[in-house]
Formats: structure tokens, sequence, C-alpha cells
């Protein structure tokens, strides 16, 4: 009777150790940045990577990346950046270049990119094209799967439209996309928006608006805040902050960088 009832204990034990184990929870440093093709660092990448590097992201979505584009010297700038970073790299492009290339070798892309320190779950890749009207450059809005040390994390990055319509037809369409998540998950991007657009007090309505949560004052861009990370609901926000402007201009914007909590 005695080895039963220890019998019990140790299953029981055994039993609620993966519970208590997923219960933990983890912390995500997450970054949305527009490095404008590097055309501030005159295609020169190592700037760009020492930015992002010294804020020790785990998660990066940027935007306006150009892969084998004559303007840009030919680099494969989201491979480029990976590699200086030591990151897994995704892309999604856009926008077909070729016809623009001067290196005549008919591949040419422009688009955005998601890094990531841990590898990406390709059950959970997916590419979505935005709603536009017909003139306007095309939009997406790309989406990765991530495991942060057990827990996991869906990675949303898109670049929105500069035409108020167009980009309110773009956020109705990622809100039905979002609603069908289960699980955390962010949104990271340049969303061509002021804080108080209608667009974005959409987004707010469904999720936390993490620079705005932690008070974050400085642009973005410019003299306002157009770049954002959005978290779903139980993500705690644990800080947010735009950083001052470095010694070298590395783009015509500025990362925004959270530190989030998931469970």
């Amino acid at each position: 009777m005695k080895r039963l009832w220890l019998g019990a204990i140790v299953a029981a034990a055994l039993a609620a150790a993966p519970a208590s184990a997923s219960a933990r929870s983890v912390d995500v440093t997450v970054m949305t940045f527009n490095i404008a093709s590097a055309v501030e660092t005159g295609n020169d990448l190592a700037p760009i990577a020492d930015e992002i590097g010294a804020w020790s992201p785990d998660v990066v979505g940027l935007q306006e990346l150009d892969r084998s584009w004559s303007r840009s010297d030919s680099l494969d700038q989201p491979a480029e950046l990976a590699s200086l970073l030591g990151m897994h790299w995704s892309f999604e492009a856009n926008l077909d270049c070729a016809s623009q290339d001067l290196d005549g070798d008919g591949f040419c892309q422009y688009g955005t990119a998601i890094l990531s320190r841990y590898a990406f779950r390709s059950s959970a890749t997916r590419r979505y094209r935005l709603p536009r009207p017909a003139g306007d450059e095309p939009r997406g809005l790309a989406q990765v799967g991530i495991t942060v040390r057990g827990r996991r994390l869906q990675v949303f990055n898109t670049h929105l439209s500069v035409y108020p319509a167009a980009r309110r037809e773009q956020v109705r369409y990622i809100l039905r996309v979002l609603a069908g998540i289960h699980g955390p998950f962010v949104l990271l991007g340049d969303l061509n928006a002021r804080p108080n657009a209608l667009e974005i007090r959409w987004l707010r309505a469904r999720l936390t608006d993490v620079a705005q949560l932690a008070h974050v004052r400085r642009p973005t861009v410019g003299g306002t805040r157009i770049d954002y990370v959005f978290a779903s609901r139980g993500i705690r926000v644990l800080s947010a902050r735009v950083p001052p402007a470095s010694a070298r201009r590395v783009s015509d914007h500025r990362p925004l960088i959270a530190r989030l909590r998931l469970g």
C-alpha cells in the first residue's frame, strides 16, 4: 500500500512538471527599424548592423531593404545584415525591381525582412499581399513563428502605404489576419501613420501600442513617430525606447526597441 501511495506522488509530480515549465515567463527584446536601403551610409551595412546590435534584440522587423539592386551595390541586404549579426533571416519581396536594375541579371527585389536569434518554424511562415489602389507601391505582411526558450511567439512585419485611404484598407486586412492567430504575437513595422491616426486607433483597440504604454515621446522619423511595435493582449511590456540619434546617421528613421515578457 505504501508503494502505491509513493508511486502516486511521483506520478503526480511528473505530470505537473511540464505544466510548471510551460508556465515560466520569458523575456524577449524586439525592434522595428526602417533602414532606407542603406542610402544614408552609402550602402555600407556595418554601421546599420552596429546600430541594431547595440541593443541586442532577439527579433528585428526591418523595412526598405534591397536584394541585388544596382542602386545599393547589388548587395543582398537582409542576408548581409543577418551574417553580420549572427541571426536567422526571412525576406518578403514586395516589389520586383528587375526593370529598374542596371545589373541586367533579371533578379532584383525590394521589401521587408525579419531577423531572429531563434530559428523560424517553417509551419508558421506566411506571406500576405495587402490591398492597394492602382498605381500604389505593393505592400505585404510577413509572418514567422519562433520559439523563445520554450515559449512560442508569432512575429508580423509590415510597411504600409503613405496614402491614408489605402492604409486603412491595409489595417482592416491585417486585423482580420490577426483575429485568427492563437497565442502571443507582435506586429512590427513602419506604418506611415501618426499616433493619432484613425487606423492606429483601430490597432490600439485590439493590441497594445508598446511605445504609448511606455510613454515614449521621441520621434522615429522627422518630428513624429510612425514606426510601431504592437503586442497581443497578455504580453507584458517591460520597457520601450527610441534611442537618441547616433553619432553617424544610418537611416532617416530611428529604431524602436521594446522589452516584452511572454507568459
